[in-house]
């Protein structure tokens, strides 16, 4: 699997109850226009499989504001492959120090992988239709 840093965004395959746990197309490509934001694809023979949207938010600090795989290629440890080479990434290029992130309450396959990686509950968002979880990772050096 290759990372490969990009400023286009073009739709993986999901189910429609995934669409709820990521941004909209179009909210996707315009964060990718902003200069605090980062996009990422993960290709295997140059096809691509997954994506994943990141904000700096804070000196060394980012988000994982979307991260998807096509669904072809979920339940096959993309995902984690996929993961470890990002936060890999923002530790040696970007000298990282905290990645967090939420997850939709009730998206238990993304609450088990991130927590497989150290990712740790800091609070809980319950705000009208919004119930999420927001968790953090120090990969400091």
């Amino acid at each position: 699997m290759d990372i490969v840093k990009t400023k286009t965004y073009q739709p993986l395959h999901i189910t429609e109850a995934q669409k709820s746990y990521i941004s909209s197309p179009a909210r996707i490509i315009a964060a990718l226009e902003q200069p605090d934001c980062l996009g990422f694809c993960a290709k295997e023979s140059a096809k691509t499989i997954g994506f994943a949207l990141l904000r700096n938010y804070a000196d060394r600090e980012y988000f994982l504001w979307n991260f998807i795989i096509d669904h072809s290629h979920q339940g096959q440890g993309k995902g984690k492959v996929f993961l470890q080479r990002l936060l890999n990434i923002l530790q040696q290029e970007y000298a990282a120090k905290v990645l967090t992130t939420t997850y939709t309450y009730g998206n238990n396959t993304a609450k088990k992988l991130y927590e497989s990686f150290g990712f740790v509950q800091t609070d809980v968002v319950q705000e009208g239709d919004i119930h999420e979880v927001n968790m953090a990772l120090s990969i400091s050096l």
